[in-house]
């Protein structure tokens, strides 16, 4: 169910409707999602996972390095964003997060507006 992006709570759910007698707990559940990521990690860590998977999707992605080693900046878009930035590009709001993941980056998002008011994510970056 993790693989199909069910939240933790609807799979606690629908396995107390399939057991009720099931013992499970909320934190089981976390357990073995953090443990079936990490599998399908394997020894790399989030950034080297999220760079493969950049890579693998084909996503516009560019980065800098401090060191050789500690990513410094990271942006990426995915390809369909950058037609649809190019039929819309009028406006685009910008917004940033300060420093609220793992890794103390700010979080900048790049959101465009289409003509009948929509809204799209165009970018994102790790600064």
């Amino acid at each position: 169910m993790t693989k199909s992006m069910v939240k933790p709570r609807n799979i606690l759910l629908t396995l107390k409707e399939h057991n009720a007698n099931s013992c499970t707990t909320i934190k089981q559940i976390y357990n073995a999602r953090s443990a079936y990521r990490s599998s399908i990690r394997g020894a790399d860590t989030e950034m080297q996972h999220l760079m493969k998977l950049l890579e693998r999707d084909q996503y516009i992605h560019w980065h800098r390095l401090k060191d050789e080693v500690v990513v410094r900046d990271l942006f990426w878009c995915h390809p369909d964003a950058v037609k649809l930035c190019n039929t819309c590009h009028l406006v685009f709001l910008i917004d940033s997060t300060y420093k609220t993941n793992k890794y103390r980056l700010s979080l900048l998002d790049f959101v465009g507006v289409t003509p009948t008011a929509m809204t799209f994510s165009t970018g994102f970056a790790y600064l």
